[in-house]
């Protein structure tokens, strides 16, 4: 019964367009038959095992519901916008860099191995936060996707960010956006 729930579930997200859900159609149902099958397994086993059905099964419950939680954390993609000179990126390690702190610009940049994850978010082709490459070097990484360009971006303050988009429309035209934005006169000059 769950198999053919996560079937038709799997078939209609990927029908429809909707990828972001497909691990929650998944889950759900596996959940749910795990649960009826450890009430099974502690209603035949009813000697003094039924403890230890109980804790695996909050275990379990706790842990699906834990990755059903950080769903909603990694499904957004970059909210980005270029207002008053300045560039904000809302959401998780939201930044505001003014313009005028931009010396360099890169769009389809290769970002550079990661070593480690310092404090961030890393999640698949999700990784949002502060990194650092192999080669030791501290980056701030905004990265929604595997399959988009990335925009590199160096400020004055020797910062290295790189951010792409879920959309690839967007991770594209974003570069040439802010390298329109980073040559534009300054208000009030």
């Amino acid at each position: 019964m769950a198999g053919s729930f996560i079937l038709v579930g799997g078939f209609a997200c990927l029908a429809f367009h909707w990828e972001d859900y497909q691990l929650v159609v998944i889950l759900i149902p596996e959940i749910v038959a795990i649960i009826y099958m450890l009430l099974q397994l502690y209603k035949i086993e009813r000697k003094g095992k039924g403890l230890l059905v109980l804790m695996i099964s909050i275990i379990v419950i706790l842990s699906m519901l834990l990755l059903i939680g950080t769903l909603p954390v990694i499904g957004y993609d970059n909210n980005t916008m270029i207002r008053n000179d300045t560039l904000f990126i809302k959401g998780s390690y939201a930044k505001e860099i003014p313009i005028s702190s931009i010396i360099y610009i890169k769009g389809n940049a290769i970002v550079p191995p990661i070593g480690i994850r310092t404090n961030g978010i890393s999640f698949g082709a999700y990784n949002v936060g502060h990194f650092r490459t192999k080669d030791q070097k501290d980056i701030l990484l905004y990265l929604h996707s595997d399959d988009t360009n990335v925009t590199y971006i160096k400020t004055k303050n020797n910062e290295d960010i790189y951010i792409n988009f879920k959309d690839s429309a967007l991770s594209v035209d974003f570069p040439n956006k802010l390298k329109a934005a980073f040559h534009r006169p300054a208000k009030g000059k």
